[in-house]
């Protein structure tokens, strides 16, 4: 068949409900396919794995197994679903896993849905009205309170076109989903076609692929290539949100792929062993105690089960009906996204527990009861895009990004990116600076709290150091951010040196920076030891001694002391290091300068040789001299001779 694209809203319907309630006949007699796939499933007479079948052109019925011990696999069914037949046998009535597969479409968030009470051929009207009225019970004050309660018999086909009718007309009702517009699958099966090679299949959460498409399995960070895509058993070129797809792979083998891993857009997600979370305990569940912190739980996220310890971080323990916000620390990495729900069942025996709502997808290792973390994931709570970029650009601390990096790494489009972004610059909440080209973002209150450490720094710096004028930036750089430093930090760095400058704050010279008010003060006993220092560079003229030559001339004075007025002194300008530990007096200097200048009114070229005549020196200090003024932009060096760079030729 000829590949089309499909690009129209997919609805997904799942079955929940006890273990041979008629889910799987009910789902075939509603679509005329049995979900029963399995051979095994076959001879059990039971679902132990995930059933699909297609209603209409574009709702898929994800058939889920019943019995306790395949709720991990009703989970993975259960993740994508929009809508759900909760499924109670009119013999039987409520079971026990029709009320953990009930709590749980609870915890998924699941808005809507009909109660089908099966097998009401073998049961008298009065029967049914008492089965009514359990379910009306169990479903009090919640989305299925007031939904269509009906019996069918999938045997006789009795009630099933009004089953039909008022499904049909319930999913006109179901809203589109909000998209983010990155491609992300969570997949639950994997299988090898003959001729074709490794299919995986899955419900599209967010975004669209497209034939040709390269994308990312997760968390393994494999990159592979669509070759096909099939939606209801149609060849098509395009997946979008909601559609039940089967991707035909290049370049992926199926033992690399397991049920739990997930198809994404390429460089968008990046696995993680935290995630940051509510949490809600269920009132009625097998923790009746409360659940302790750092308890070992089965994480369902997606069509993944992954064993993880719970951190509770606002409370001592969680109640039964309670809600708190807890860091979920997983034994084995996986990826999700803001706003995923979860279930959580209890590892051993595995019962449902309580579920939540993903705040943040990458947090770094939390601490309990720490008050800004509890306020920013509340602040997410809200759900709105622009607490999402503002909370992920303070978690970014001292790394500033672009719009890009800031995109992937929100999962929001790069449209919606910038919209979001300038929002929160025209609030105040972010700021923008340039760095090679490209704009770059960061918080405010992270550019502010670097602002103030470099004062800080600086002051501390001063206060340790009186005898030193100026810190290199480099070093201030390093006390700030330690041994990590991004290209973006730096930028950041010198943006907000840059405005502390223009304020009036710091001066900078160079590589080094001080605090605008800071000026060294020199003790009477060392203005005494700097004024002999000072003496003895302007009469040494231009033979002057390095640093460490200065004990000949002082003998009595400590070593450490000499070498620290000194630098004192060319911190000050009284003296000038012109390279190769050559010290000169600034008058001295500056007279230097004078003879050259004075020279060149009569020539136009200079030598070496010259220079030392002119000087009355040795060539050990003519040629750092002369490097210094070619430095300095005062000579050019052309060859063996050197002339003057701003004479006009």
């Amino acid at each position: 068949m000829t590949p089309n694209s499909s690009s129209q809203n997919h609805i997904v319907i799942g079955t929940a409900g006890h273990i041979d309630h008629g889910k799987s006949l009910l789902t075939k007699a509603l679509t005329g396919t049995d979900p029963d796939r399995l051979k095994e499933e076959k001879e059990r007479g039971m679902t132990t794995d995930l059933g699909f079948a297609f209603f209409g052109s574009n709702a898929t019925i994800i058939d889920v197994p019943g019995h306790e011990k395949f709720v991990r696999h009703m989970l993975a069914g259960a993740s994508t679903i929009d809508l759900v037949l909760l499924v109670v046998a009119a013999d039987d009535g409520i079971m026990p896993q029709t009320l953990e597969h009930f709590e749980i479409t609870k915890l998924l968030g699941i808005k809507k849905g009909i109660v089908v009470i099966t097998k009401k051929d073998l049961v008298d009207n009065e029967w049914l009205e008492l089965i009514k009225g359990d379910i009306e019970k169990m479903v009090k004050n919640s989305f299925l309170e007031g939904a269509p309660i009906i019996p069918v018999s999938s045997v006789t086909g009795e009630g099933i076109p009004e089953l039909k009718r008022q499904l049909t007309e319930l999913l006109k009702t179901i809203e589109p989903k909000p998209d983010r517009g990155i491609f992300r699958m969570p997949i639950d099966r994997c299988f090898t076609m003959k001729g074709f090679g490794t299919v995986v299949a899955g419900t599209v959460i967010s975004g669209s692929v497209k034939t040709g498409d390269s994308v990312e399995l997760l968390p393994q960070k494999r990159i592979a290539r669509i070759r096909g895509i099939q939606i209801h058993n149609q060849n098509v070129t395009m997946a979008g949100l909601g559609a039940r797809a089967a991707l035909n792979l290049i370049g992926m083998e199926k033992e690399e792929i397991v049920r739990g891993n997930v198809l994404a857009s390429v460089g968008y997600y990046e696995p993680t062993s935290f995630i940051n979370a509510t949490l809600y305990l269920l009132a009625q569940s097998s923790a009746a105690t409360g659940l302790k912190n750092m308890t070992r739980v089965r994480l369902h996220l997606g069509t993944a089960e992954i064993m993880a310890r719970v951190l509770l971080l606002d409370k001592k323990e969680l109640l039964p009906g309670e809600e708190g916000l807890v860091q979920l620390r997983l034994e084995t990495p996986t990826v999700c996204d803001w706003n995923d729900r979860f279930v959580i069942r209890t590892y051993s025996p595995a019962h449902t527990i309580g579920g939540g709502v993903v705040l943040q997808r990458n947090p770094i290792k939390a601490k309990r009861f720490d008050s800004e973390l509890l306020r920013r994931l509340s602040i997410l709570r809200s759900g709105d895009p622009s607490s999402i970029m503002e909370q992920h650009l303070l978690q970014s601390g001292f790394v500033a990004k672009t719009i890009e990096t800031l995109a992937k790494e929100t999962t929001l489009t790069l449209t919606d990116a910038q919209v979001v972004i300038e929002k929160l610059i025209q609030i105040g909440k972010v700021r923008l600076f340039n760095y090679e080209g490209k704009n770059l973002f960061i918080a405010t209150d992270s550019y502010a709290q670097l602002n103030a450490m470099i004062l800080d720094k600086l002051k501390e710096f001063h206060k340790n150091n009186p005898l030193q004028l100026n810190c290199r930036k480099a070093e201030l750089l390093q006390s700030l951010l330690g041994g990590q430093v991004q290209p973006t930090s730096i930028a950041l760095f010198n943006e907000v040196v840059a405005q502390l400058e223009k304020a009036g704050k710091v001066i900078c010279k160079e590589d080094k920076i001080r605090l605008a008010t800071h000026n060294i003060k020199f003790s009477p006993q060392d203005q005494a030891l700097c004024e002999q220092i000072e003496q003895i560079y302007l009469n040494s003229n231009f033979a002057t001694p390095k640093i460490d030559e200065l004990k000949n001339f002082l003998p009595h004075q400590p070593i450490p002391k000499i070498e620290q007025l000194t630098r004192a002194l060319i911190d000050i300008e009284k003296l000038v290091e012109i390279g190769e530990g050559i010290i000169l007096h600034t008058s001295n200097l500056k007279s230097a300068e004078a003879k050259l200048r004075q020279f060149f009114t009569s020539n136009d070229k200079l030598t070496a040789s010259e220079f030392r005549q002119l000087l009355a020196t040795t060539r050990k200090y003519v040629i750092p001299l002369l490097n210094y003024f070619d430095k300095k932009g005062i000579t050019l060096r052309r060859g063996e001779v050197r002339i003057l760079k701003d004479r006009k030729e």
